[in-house]
């Protein structure tokens, strides 16, 4: 798959990850970080992506934040927001990216594939 839609506006592909800001600010703390690894307290060890706030208005409520996305691997979102301005909420969850392609997956699958990959 080559984009993985999350809600209009908000989407993840091998290169970027978008996600628009609205309804008074819900968005605004999303990140998207690569597994890099285990982690006994937090779950997982991450590399957390630099994000590009130029798409914000100025009081950072609404518009868009984007991330670029340089490397193939497991990645986590969270809080990006879905939904129309009448109806907000948020989305979280994983991805792998390979070869020019994304594709969901689960919590437990993202688990397994960091334990596979530090045991290898």
């Amino acid at each position: 798959m080559d984009r993985l839609e999350l809600g209009e506006g908000t989407f993840v592909t091998a290169t970027e990850g978008v996600t628009n800001v609205r309804g008074g600010g819900y968005g605004a703390d999303a990140w998207l970080a690569k597994i890099t690894g285990p982690d006994p307290k937090f779950g997982f060890t991450r590399q957390f992506v630099k994000k590009d706030t130029s798409g914000l208005s100025g009081s950072g409520r609404s518009g868009s934040i984007r991330w670029d996305i340089t490397e193939n691997g497991i990645y986590e979102w969270r809080k990006f927001c879905i939904g129309s301005t009448s109806r907000n909420w948020e989305s979280s969850g994983f991805c792998v990216i390979e070869d020019g392609s994304v594709r969901e997956i689960t919590k437990s699958a993202a688990i397994e594939l960091v334990s596979k990959s530090v045991l290898a």
